[in-house]
């Protein structure tokens, strides 16, 4: 698309004003008619952009292919159910999806349905392999369901962002966890209905880092961490570690995920989890039952209502 500019020269050419010579048998324009020559092709060149779809405040938003966010879409982009249990990577592979499915795990253990939903593209999902028998796509044709034990896991079946959250079978699930992941542009962070937060991350000195700045978008917020490696973090880590993060630590908000072996070849599969891994499991989900499931980041002394009353949809 030429810019007025590059327009006018071409007309001005046409003309006869090239360098100040006149073509042969044209007249020089005078000031005024270079104006109006000016004024009409920016006037087109407005049209131009409107006609090739270019966005004007006078076009209606459904016309511009704008999604007016509603409540309980999927994405991150609005207020979630309450009761649900949302899990944040703090970091690029913290091992989000492992603690996700360690909880919903524990859940089933203790006799209460879990649904597990896996906010991930389905190119980079790392719940895949985790279902012991797939059940096919749902009605919506976007979440595809599989089942472990009493964990049903909703996993996107389609490259498109689904624009409702899946429901389980039986339309309830006593505990219901989102595997948000990386949230790499900020939207699940930004979502204000939401009982508790489970951050996960490495104890390194650039995972706690990057973990602490998370922390800083969910400060109001009840917010548990899952630290997937030793228990003893190395004195470069402790001391890298910042206010928010040091709180949760000292208020006895932090759990210890171990690193497994198996699962670094194997990834998640339908294979029970290593024993290890089950018992973080059942710590987080302890911690997070609890009367006061975590701490929010504005105050160490902040308590929280119950995380499980029933899920509403």
């Amino acid at each position: 698309m030429s810019t007025p500019l590059a327009s006018f020269e071409s007309v001005a050419s046409s003309e006869g004003i090239r360098a100040g010579h006149p073509a042969e048998g044209r007249r020089l324009l005078a000031v005024a008619e270079v104006q109006q020559a000016l004024r009409e092709l920016r006037s087109r060149q407005a049209v131009r952009l409107v006609d090739v779809g270019g966005d004007t405040a006078s076009e209606p938003r459904k016309s511009r292919g704008d999604r007016t966010p509603g409540r309980h879409r999927a994405g991150g982009d609005s207020d979630l159910p309450t009761g649900w249990i949302t899990v944040l990577a703090g970091h690029a592979g913290a091992g989000a999806s492992t603690v996700a499915l360690a909880i919903s795990d524990a859940a089933a253990v203790t006799g209460r349905s879990a649904h597990l939903i896996d906010n991930a593209h389905p190119a980079r999902s790392g719940l895949g392999a985790a279902a012991s028998a797939e059940l096919g796509i749902d009605d919506t044709g976007t979440w595809r369901r599989g089942l472990r034990s009493t964990v049903t896991i909703s996993r996107r079946a389609t490259d498109a962002m689904p624009s409702r959250w899946p429901v389980p079978a039986g339309h309830h699930a006593g505990v219901t966890v989102l595997d948000v992941g990386l949230d790499a542009d900020g939207r699940a962070s930004r979502t204000v209905d939401r009982a508790c937060t489970v951050v996960v991350c490495r104890p390194t000195v650039p995972g706690v880092r990057l973990t602490e700045a998370l922390l800083d978008q969910l400060r109001d917020q009840v917010v548990v961490i899952a630290a997937v490696g030793a228990r003893r973090w190395p004195g470069e880590v402790a001391a890298s570690s910042g206010p928010r993060l040091r709180a949760l630590r000292l208020a006895g908000q932090v759990v210890a995920v171990p690193l497994e072996r198996r699962l670094e070849v194997t990834g998640l599969t339908g294979q029970p989890l290593p024993s290890s891994i089950q018992a973080a499991g059942r710590a987080l989900l302890a911690l997070l039952s609890s009367r006061r499931p975590g701490v929010a980041l504005t105050s160490v002394t902040t308590t929280s209502p119950g995380l499980f009353p029933g899920a509403s949809r």
